[in-house]
Order: C-alpha cells, then structure tokens, then sequence
C-alpha cells in the first residue's frame, strides 16, 4: 500500500512540473511581441497555423485511424466564407471566423458517406473531393470577388502584426485544449477502439459511423476557423493560395515527423518543421526542398512514431 501511495505521489509531483513548465512555456510565448523582431513574430505566426492545422487533422487521421487527403478545403472554405462575410456582408471579423467554422463543419457532413469506404479509397475520395470544391471556387461568380475580373478578395486591415500574434496563439490554444477534452469523453475512447480495431469496436455495440462522423466534423472545424483568421492576415486570398493541396501535405508530414496520433506530436512537429522550413528558404533556398524531404524520410525510416517518440521513450 505505501509503495502505491508513494508512487501516485510521484505521478502527482510529475504532473505538477509539467503544467509548471507548460504554464511558463505559455507565458513566454504569450510575450513574444515584447521581444521578437518582426520577421521571427510572422515566423511564429505561420508556426501557429501549421500546429493547429496538423492538430485537427490529427484527430482523424491520426486518433481514428482515416486519413484524410483533402483536409485543406475546409481551411480554403474558413478563408472564404471569411472574406466574403466581411467584404460583402460587413459582418465583423470575430463572427466572420466563427462562421469560417460554422461553414466547414456543416460541408464536413457532406463527406459522412465517404466512410463506408476505408484506408487509400477514403484518402483519395477526400483528395477529389478538395479538387472539385477547388473548382468551384475557381469559377464560380459569387465567390470570385465583386467584380467579374476578380480572381480573389481583398481584404481590409483588420489589425497590427502582434493582433493576428495573439490571435493565432489563442485560437491554437483553444483548438488543443478541446481536442484534450474530447479524447477524455467516451468519443476519444470509442475513435481509439475504432483505430485498433473497427470491426471489434463495431462488435462491441460501439455506433462506429455516428464517432467517425464527429471526430471528422470537428477535424473540420478547427481548420475552417484558422483559415477565417488567415484570411485577413494575408490581405488577399485567392483558390490557390487557400485551397492549395500543399495545406493539406503540410498537415499530413507534421503529423506523421512529430508523432501521429499523438496530442505532443503536432507540437513539435509543427514548430521544427516550420523553423527549418523557413531557416532554409532564408540561407539554403537551393536546398530548401532537399533538407525538407531529406529530413522527413529520415524520421519515418529510423523513427516511424515520431520525434515524439524519444520523448516517450
């Protein structure tokens, strides 16, 4: 009994340190515009995005087990209906990115019969799911701009550099901290039994359609809110910086290089991924693309779990 006592303790102390260290984490990151320059302030900025976009994708690629290849139109639907509400319809910028939410989480239930379908058949009907919706946006009048030569919106400036900072930052916050809370209610439970097994899950009584359904919808959510407060801190977006696949590959490899399937994955992933990835651009553009690729074959040949991994370990 005491050896029990002594080591929920330990468990006890150890959790203390990490909300410690989380805390203060949070604190500095948080006071970043006190002391980054410009440069490393948008830098950070483009970290948040990519951590909360390899997050959400995460909850159903990586928790539930069903890859999604065209994860990036809900984000390229969040920057539209964005822009649109607040270019035509005035709608100010907070209700304009809880629409961008609002509006990718209803399309996501589009997708709900594509699950009758299972592993590379269900990536590549997500991946022709995002090209059509591309092409819509592509073509269609209404969501070309105001005016029929319009190939994009126009954003107004809408806030300063340490604004969209903290925004981004709260918003990346938020996204993690509810998808903690969801896998510790009996849809985290019941998307982790489908992963290991959906046949005995389904065997079991679980409604294994009804928890892919919401895992999928609210994977959907979060990138349609971050494209909603991407959309004014680029000023203009067009279908092919918003609904570009490369998104949704970006989501994919820093959740696949930090850790799949894990909550501390997409963190690291996405803030290493995103530092070299401009470190290179910045001193070795000729080799930006090599270092890139090099360094995410070399994680899933001799890492297969992740950096995240070590961590575990």
């Amino acid at each position: 009994m005491s050896a029990a006592i002594a080591s929920m303790r330990t468990l006890i102390e150890n959790d203390r340190i990490r909300l410690a260290l989380l805390a203060l984490s949070l604190v500095l990151v948080a006071l970043g515009p006190f002391y980054l320059s410009a440069y490393w302030e948008r830098v950070l900025i483009f970290v948040f995005f990519n951590i909360a976009l390899a997050s959400s994708w995460n909850v159903i690629g990586g928790i539930a087990g069903y890859p999604s290849f065209g994860h990036g139109v809900f984000f390229g639907m969040g920057a539209y209906t964005c822009a649109i509400l607040i270019v035509r319809g005035g709608v100010p910028f907070p209700l304009a990115i809880l629409g961008g939410g609002a509006v990718a989480g209803a399309f996501a239930l589009l997708f709900i019969p594509l699950f009758r379908q299972r592993g590379f058949y269900f990536a590549l009907s997500t991946l022709a799911a995002q090209f059509a919706i591309e092409t819509v946006v592509r073509t269609w009048s209404f969501t070309r701009g105001l005016q029929s030569f319009d190939q994009g919106w126009n954003l107004p400036d809408l806030g300063s550099l340490d604004f969209f900072y903290w925004l981004t930052l709260g918003l990346l916050v938020a996204c993690i901290g509810s998808i903690i809370l969801m896998l510790r209610t009996r849809v985290g439970l019941a998307l982790r039994a489908i992963h290991k097994d959906e046949v005995v899950a389904a065997s079991v009584g679980i409604p294994c359609t009804r928890y892919k359904a919401i895992a999928f919808v609210f994977s959907a959510v979060w990138p349609g809110v971050m494209g909603a407060a991407y959309a004014p801190f680029l000023v203009f977006i067009s279908s092919d910086n918003v609904f570009n696949i490369s998104i949704t590959l970006n989501m994919i490899l820093i959740a696949i290089f930090g850790g799949i399937g894990t909550i501390i994955g997409p963190i690291i992933g996405g803030l290493l991924l995103s530092i070299i990835d401009r470190l290179s651009w910045a001193y070795l553009l000729q080799y930006h693309t090599l270092i890139y690729g090099l360094m995410i074959i070399a994680v899933i040949s001799f890492r297969p779990a992740g950096i995240a991994s070590w961590f575990k370990k």
